[in-house]
């Protein structure tokens, strides 16, 4: 059965109780005599590797448990389009903040290497990145360019050195500047929106902020501090409706208000710096909403807190709707990932700990490069701890401004 870039080719095997399992010799485009094995309690090999869709030769034989081998038998293939060239088709390319963005798809999840080279104005080709993947929906954002035309040139490989045809282009990335909490007095710019007034309570915003650990703490360029920082404790239904139980509430709710409009491309959080390392809480899976005119309470049912908390959350216990949803726009979708995977402080490997102390960078989505916003609500699902609360050390977002 010829399959993309390969085949799988089944068989009846021998009536042997000394049967090993069965080898495949076989050659590639490159030339090189290949062989793989298949155990003798499976009906079928699988071949994988080749680049274009010839005719090909393959030779099995029977192998027994003392490595004695049949005569081989002869079998050709018809390998279908390479995934790498089917991949190759749907490979995009477009400007964004500070560099490029590049999406293609591959569906059949085969693992790939993405290079984005620089043209010299000689012609010379020199690598800038390279990416490695094999989610089914590729998506990397190539950052550090100028914003000037670039000629640049991506190119995709497989794991067996296949490559697709080159995607040559020239792009001007979009201009990047970080969008400051404070002006250049020092004054705060960003704001909890609504908590001085307490309308946050109206909102379902996170009520329990400690004291002296406020936004402004965030904004102050001191990268996990252990004593500064910005901190909200334990979200309970309690604080917004006296009737239920002091519980802990996910989704938790916080909304920033930026003071100016800007288009944004990424942002990046810092956790405070305790013992154990990971141990103080970000969030960890969470979405990002923006809009420049937010409905004023009033205006939200006969502007109860009641009618309000319908609208602006989810929690069952106030009949929440989500409904503000449909009147602000997503522009992120963000998980946290460490290099090994883990989520527990005591697991953390060197390149976990080099990664922690860098900061949390999430891509904006892309598809709202251009358009500006004023205020930023955060959606969060889930955080590295379990506990419904944040330290945030520093928050940094980077982007364009509109004015």
């Amino acid at each position: 059965r010829n399959v993309n870039g390969g085949a799988v080719i089944s068989y009846t095997l021998p009536d042997d109780d000394d049967l090993l399992g069965v080898k495949a010799v076989y050659v590639l485009n490159d030339g090189v005599p290949r062989e793989i094995y298949s155990s003798a309690f499976k009906d079928s090999i699988t071949l994988e590797g080749y680049a274009d869709t010839e005719a090909f030769s393959v030779s099995l034989y029977a192998v027994d448990k003392s490595k004695n081998e049949s005569l081989p038998v002869e079998v050709t293939i018809n390998p279908l389009t390479p995934p790498i060239k089917l991949i190759r088709e749907t490979l995009d390319i477009s400007p964004t903040f500070g560099g490029v963005f590049a999406t293609w798809d591959n569906p059949l999840n085969k693992e790939i290497s993405v290079t984005l080279y620089n043209r010299t104005p000689g012609g010379e080709l020199t690598v800038f990145d390279t990416y490695y993947s094999n989610a089914s929906r590729g998506r990397y954002t190539f950052r550090g360019l100028t914003s000037e035309p670039q000629d640049l040139v991506v190119e995709l490989r497989d794991r067996w050195n296949n490559f697709a045809r080159p995607l040559d282009t020239v792009l001007t990335p979009l201009f990047e500047t970080e969008i400051l909490g404070r002006d250049e007095r020092g004054g705060m710019i960003w704001t909890q929106w609504g908590y001085n007034e307490g309308t946050h309570l109206f909102r379902g915003d996170m009520h329990r902020l400690i004291s002296n650990r406020t936004i402004a703490n965030a904004t102050d360029g001191e990268l996990m501090s252990g004593s500064v920082y910005w901190h909200y404790s334990n979200n309970m239904l309690s604080d917004f409706m006296p009737d239920q139980p002091e519980v802990n509430t996910f989704p938790y709710y916080f909304t920033i208000d930026m003071g100016r409009k800007a288009s944004y491309s990424r942002l990046a959080m810092w956790m405070r710096d305790r013992s154990p390392l990971f141990s103080a809480e970000l969030p960890s899976v969470f979405e990002i909403w923006a809009t420049n005119e937010p409905k004023p309470i009033s205006e939200i049912g006969n502007g109860s807190r009641e009618d309000n908390l319908k609208y602006w959350t989810e929690w069952p216990a106030a009949g929440g709707t989500d409904a503000w949803k449909n009147d602000w726009v997503k522009i992120a979708d963000c998980v946290m990932q460490l290099p090994s995977g883990t989520m527990s402080p005591s697991e953390l490997t060197n390149e976990d700990r080099d990664y922690i102390r860098s900061g949390f960078v999430y891509d904006i989505d892309t598809e709202q490069a251009g358009k500006p916003y004023r205020y930023l609500r955060f959606v969060v699902h889930k955080t590295n701890t379990g506990v419904p609360q944040f330290m945030i050390s520093e928050l940094k977002f980077w982007g364009a401004y509109a004015d």
